[in-house]
Parts: C-alpha cells; sequence; structure tokens
C-alpha cells in the first residue's frame, strides 16, 4: 500500500512540476537563474521585452562585405555617432583595412569591425576606442 502510495504520488510531482518551474511566455529561463526560485516569479520581469528588441536590433544588421566600403562613406559608433568618413580602402595580411579621417586625423579599422544596419556602417567600436592612440 505504501509503495502505491509512493508512486502515485511520485507520477503527480512529475506532471505538476514542468507547469510550475515555467512563467507563461517564457522558455523556463527565469527558472533558472541563480538563485531564483522555480516557484517564485523572477526579479527580472523586463529582461524578456529587452532581449526581444535587442534581438531584432542585432536581426538588421549584417557583416559589411568590401562592396558596401567607398571612399567618403560615414562610419558611426553603435550611438549613432560619427567616427569619421572613408578615405582608404586596403588590403593588409588578407585582411581588409579601412582607413577613416576626421579632423584632419586619420585611424585605421579592420573591415570585420563594422556592421551595416539601416543603410548605415557601424563600428563595433565607439569613437573614443577609434580614435584613442595605439
Amino acid at each position: 500500500m505504501i509503495m502505491k502510495l509512493l508512486l502515485a504520488t511520485a507520477a503527480a510531482a512529475a506532471f505538476a512540476l514542468p507547469a510550475t518551474a515555467q512563467e507563461l511566455g517564457t522558455s523556463g529561463a527565469a527558472a533558472t537563474e541563480p538563485g531564483a526560485s522555480m516557484y517564485e516569479p523572477s526579479t527580472s520581469m523586463a529582461a524578456p521585452a529587452k532581449a526581444a528588441r535587442t534581438g531584432l536590433a542585432a536581426d538588421t544588421a549584417a557583416r559589411v562585405a568590401d562592396t558596401d566600403l567607398a571612399i567618403g562613406g560615414t562610419v558611426k559608433d553603435s550611438a549613432g555617432m560619427d567616427i569619421g568618413k572613408i578615405s582608404k580602402i586596403g588590403k593588409s595580411g588578407g585582411q581588409t583595412i579601412v582607413t577613416l579621417s576626421s579632423d584632419g586625423k586619420t585611424a585605421q579599422v579592420p573591415a570585420s569591425s563594422l556592421m551595416k544596419s539601416g543603410g548605415a556602417l557601424v563600428s563595433s567600436e565607439s569613437k573614443a576606442q577609434v580614435w584613442s592612440p595605439k
């Protein structure tokens, strides 16, 4: 009798646990966060919406091909600030190198650090990083 009761309890728990461990509309990530209880709502309820917005922006960005690069084209940072204009495009070690000009200065960045987003060229580095002495 005790064995049947234990088996029935275990079976009921096996079916009930997945339903309580997942929040509606999520993949269960909130229940697996360190320190998170599967029976309490996550403290980061805004995270799924923010991740969706970030994912959308990431989906619209694409790696830059050599054909996307043109002398005179403007490169921006992720905040939308102009970093500089393309003054030269060359190759070094099999890698495309872009020379940017701004205020009489030049800086070189690898084309692999550029993305095309909404028709604009966007650097993975900030304006300060591009223009800092190396």
